[in-house]
């Protein structure tokens, strides 16, 4: 198969840029470079942050955006900027293992049937700026499904693919109606719609990025969230993909772990969604 690829990131005016600095870096020295770096400027950005979008600008291909439009809408108008058929996403806060695509690509290579492939992420917290910064400070994997016949089930109940370090087919997304609007539910409403045009989902058993996770836990409650949940489990209700019981069940234990004090709902995703 062809070994080009596109990588997709999109970036705003609140992230560090020492962060977009790491990023940037691990993806550009993979151990099978990407051919070219799609970077989404979602609204205006700080003058250090186009600082590191100068010092990077002979790799990238720059998409700016008037005004901040959110990670999906910002990453559905990337994705049409991409020249290859493989597009690895990658967040503008992490940092990619050094042969992370080359580890993938050769995995949809022996497996041709697959259109949808991350692994596991390795959680880690605090400033780190390289890999070996950042595995003295992991705290967690976040490991999924291995094959699609498990993730069909998975998809029901949580999301079965981590998006900062997914692979995929441009056709498949294109097909599935690209990024769509869906706050905070961007990309597990993409692979919903993947799934039910009967894309292929995988998952690499291997640690190939490492996510920073500083205050996830605060990000993941709060009346902003409550909506989010509640909005996007009524579109999989809608769609056919669960049951009213299902529905009812998962809208009612999310919302509840949402609004708990951070340090309960803390201890609840550490305890019960990570390995350690």
């Amino acid at each position: 198969m062809d070994k080009l690829y596109s990588v997709l990131m999109s970036v705003y005016g609140g992230e560090r840029s020492e962060y977009l600095h790491a990023a940037l870096t691990s993806i550009i020295n993979q151990t099978l470079a990407p051919d070219e770096i799609i970077l989404v400027c979602d609204g205006p950005l700080t003058e250090p942050l186009e600082q590191v979008v100068k010092y990077f600008k002979n790799y990238l291909t720059l998409v700016r955006l008037p005004d901040n439009r959110g990670l999906g809408n910002a990453l559905a108008e990337g994705i049409e900027y991409c020249k290859h058929e493989w597009i690895a996403r990658m967040d503008s806060d992490d940092i990619a293992a050094s042969d992370r695509c080359e580890r993938q690509l050769e995995y949809v290579k022996n497996h041709p049937e697959v259109d949808v492939l991350s692994g596991t992420l390795a959680e880690f917290i605090g400033d780190a700026l390289t890999v070996e910064e950042a595995v003295r400070h992991v705290i967690s994997y976040k490991s999924l499904p291995a094959l699609h016949q498990e993730i069909g089930e998975y998809i029901k109940y949580r999301n079965p693919i981590n998006h900062p370090c997914v692979m995929f087919r441009k056709t498949k997304v294109l097909e599935a109606g690209n990024y769509q609007s869906c706050a905070l539910f961007e990309d597990y409403y993409l692979w919903v719609r993947m799934y039910r045009k009967h894309s292929i989902f995988a998952n690499l058993d291997e640690t190939i990025l490492y996510m920073r996770i500083n205050d996830m836990h605060r990000r993941r409650g709060g009346v902003r969230y409550v909506k989010a949940i509640t909005r996007f489990w009524t579109r999989m209700y809608r769609c056919g993909m669960i049951a009213l019981p299902q529905y009812l069940f998962t809208i009612i234990s999310r919302v509840l772990v949402s609004l708990m004090p951070n340090q309960i709902r803390k201890i609840i995703y550490d305890k019960k969604l990570r390995n350690h």
